[in-house]
């Protein structure tokens, strides 16, 4: 049993109250709907075996009891039921120690740690024997089946990066206990680096579940080094037991995409939502499927980006301690329908970050011109996410350092929703609510580009109600960072 720990914030009522009982149906009885939710610990200090992992060396940097990237899914049929996966223990390059698995069968009210962990690096109790025998694992990504099955992925690697692989490890039992886990593709050679894994299952479809990742492709021809990153996708149609894999969208030389996402249709579309670089360029990208993912269409969006990790988000401060920009473009479709959600990290020309939204309304065929979301009034506002509900509502999660002071030593930072149910292609539309902090991102785990706040974090809807969950430094050295859930409507 994962021990919580509760504490008050201060929060005005209305950004964390259940709206109504269409919100969360099996919540409670109607004396429980309308009081606050407290918001929650999902974990505490690390559960990864004492001593585990590889010893530090020069440029490798240990954070104990951080956790850093979760991500949430909800299981379809039991809307009650979610599970998180994260990183425990991040280095400050490349990735974390273990994996660990949590669920919630109250909306994320409460917390369970899984009983075993899916065997995604040696902490996790990877072995040779059992495919997890690696250093590190990060940029983990689970979902849930129509069966109620969970499915998880990594990118597990040697902790230099000169081995890298894909993994997927499946539940049963909705994320309690994990099987051993399968390999999707591995490299041990260097010119190839596997990158940032999703999972999605077809929610349409019982029994078929979606894998993508992209790879790093170098090569050296006559003296002349070229690269390409293209897309790779893992299919299977046995709810995530066995697994086809193959590349999906090849790309020029000097170009590639990272940050893959998968959205399934109720019509049979496919949709990957990407962030697509050049040499020179950088932009979000959508593409289309409608055989399965046999073939691909051109990108349908297709909007400028800056560029992923290498630009650092502006320190408010000027203090040479910034925040990592590496948070990529994400997608979500209002279940039943042909409305799908995009949004992605845009950047202004006094160089700070915002949150950029487009909308289609015809599964991805053609989308509305991108608006700004946030309504951070000065400086940058970091790590987007988006869910959508079925009854249409949507919301979107992100940090800012609106609250920053004028100690550099000190960065103040904030979690902030804001929501909308009709009209969303308008930025007025949009309502913006506090939900936690500030809190101070100097206490992040720093990495080679930047304090990760995550690339990414969790956020499902459940009617007109949200969860998300999300990592913040606790002032405590012993336990830097932990992951926080809150419940809040639109």
């Amino acid at each position: 049993m994962l021990v919580l720990r509760s504490f008050q914030v201060a929060l005005p009522a209305a950004a964390i109250l259940l709206a109504c009982t269409a919100a969360y149906p099996a919540a409670a009885d109607s004396t429980d709907i309308d009081r606050p939710i407290i918001v929650e610990t999902v974990s505490g200090t690390s559960p990864l075996p004492a001593g585990c992992g590889v010893p530090p060396a020069d440029g490798y940097t240990l954070n104990p009891n951080t956790e850093v990237l979760p991500s949430l899914a909800r299981d379809p049929n039991r809307p009650q039921h979610l599970v998180t996966v994260y990183q425990q223990d991040r280095w400050s390059r490349y990735g974390s120690n273990g994996a660990v698995t949590a669920v919630s069968d109250d909306y994320g009210q409460t917390w369970q740690r899984s009983t075993n962990l899916p065997a995604f690096s040696r902490c996790n109790g990877g072995t040779s024997a059992n495919g997890g025998d690696y250093d590190v694992t990060t940029d983990n990504w689970v979902t849930v089946t129509p069966s109620g099955a969970a499915v998880a992925a990594s990118l597990s690697m040697s902790r230099s990066g000169d081995v890298t692989a894909i993994l997927v490890s499946r539940s049963g039992d909705g994320g309690r206990t994990w099987g051993a886990p399968t390999t999707l593709q591995r490299n041990d050679d260097p010119n190839f680096f596997n990158d940032r894994p999703t999972v999605t299952a077809d929610p349409y479809h019982p029994g078929v579940v979606y894998a993508v990742w992209d790879r790093v492709d170098q090569e050296t021809t006559n003296g002349t080094s070229t690269w390409v990153q293209p897309v790779y996708l893992a299919k299977s149609t046995d709810d995530g037991r066995t697994w086809t894999s193959s590349k999906v969208v090849d790309m020029p030389a000097n170009s590639g995409v990272i940050g893959t996402q998968l959205v399934a249709l109720p019509d049979g579309t496919l949709l990957i939502g990407m962030h697509h670089e050049t040499d020179t360029d950088a932009s979000t990208q959508v593409i289309r499927s409608t055989d399965g993912g046999k073939t691909w269409s051109a990108p349908t969006l297709n909007v400028p980006a800056p560029p992923a990790v290498a630009v650092r988000i502006p320190d408010p401060d000027n203090s040479g301690d910034p925040i990592r920009n590496a948070a990529l473009p994400l997608l979500a479709a209002q279940p039943g329908t042909q409305n799908v959600n995009a949004v992605w990290p845009s950047q202004e020309a006094d160089g700070t970050f915002h949150v950029a939204y487009s909308r289609s309304a015809d599964g991805g065929k053609t989308w509305s011109t991108p608006v700004r979301l946030d309504k951070t009034p000065t400086g940058s506002a970091a790590v987007p996410v988006v869910a959508a509900s079925e009854t249409g509502a949507v919301a979107v999660t992100y940090y800012d350092f609106r609250n920053n002071t004028s100690d550099p030593a000190t960065l103040p930072t904030d979690v902030w929703a804001v929501t909308c149910s009709s009209d969303c292609t308008k930025s007025g539309s949009w309502r913006e609510q506090h939900l936690e902090g500030p809190f101070d991102a100097r206490k992040v785990p720093l990495t080679s580009v930047g304090r990760l706040l995550g690339d990414y974090t969790g956020l499902v809807a459940g009617g007109n109600a949200f969860t998300a969950v999300y990592g913040v430094s606790t002032g405590d050295a012993a336990n830097p960072v932990d992951l926080h859930s809150v419940i809040f409507s639109r």
